[in-house]
């Protein structure tokens, strides 16, 4: 779950003035509750630009721990040696709790990453504990730029290059589970 403090921190790391940060709906910064953080998120997407708004949640990300990121690792210490494009066609290889289901190099050099297709249910799961307890699903597709920050992270390692959140398409709770979660990244030299 995105975390206020965080969120602020990155703000003005990244030069958003004070001004504009005042106007975000703050009723708790530390401990907030996932109704308080949509709230925070919905200001930003009416305070920000798009760019900035996921510029801000590419730095966040939960459970980027070393043991959430060890399978990542070893895949990517497995395959070294290879390109890209090869480690890509590998993915399916992963042993991870959350499946990638499409890892794909797009035409315009950027990288699509979409997962959470439950089998057993026959449509997309939504991996975040905290937006489950949300019911009905109604918050802003901006608030998954923190699980698109936690794919970044883990997949950098198990791909072998640096990736930047560059756009949030889809997920399945904000779409009732019609669509995926799906995020699309740049490589970043």
């Amino acid at each position: 779950m995105p975390k206020i403090e965080k969120m602020l921190e990155t703000m003005r790391e990244q030069g958003i003035p004070d001004e504009i940060i005042s106007r975000l709906p703050m009723s708790r910064i530390k401990k907030a509750t996932p109704e308080e953080i949509v709230a925070f998120i919905e200001g930003m997407d009416k305070q920000l630009s798009k760019e900035q708004c996921v510029a801000v949640m590419n730095e966040q990300g939960c459970n980027n721990s070393n043991k959430t990121s060890a399978a990542f690792r070893k895949f990517g210490e497995k395959y070294a040696d290879k390109t890209l494009s090869d480690r890509i066609n590998l993915m399916s290889e992963l042993e991870t709790g959350h499946k990638v289901d499409i890892c794909r190099l797009n035409d315009d050099g950027t990288i699509t990453l979409t997962f959470g297709f439950d089998g057993n249910k026959g449509n997309w799961s939504c991996p975040c504990s905290p937006i489950k307890k949300l019911k009905p699903y109604n918050f802003p597709l901006t608030y998954c730029g923190c699980c698109g920050a936690h794919v970044r992270y883990t997949h950098e390692f198990a791909l072998g290059v640096k990736l930047q959140l560059k756009e949030i398409v889809s997920s399945k709770a904000n779409s009732d589970g019609e669509k995926p979660c799906e995020f699309v990244y740049e490589i970043m030299d």
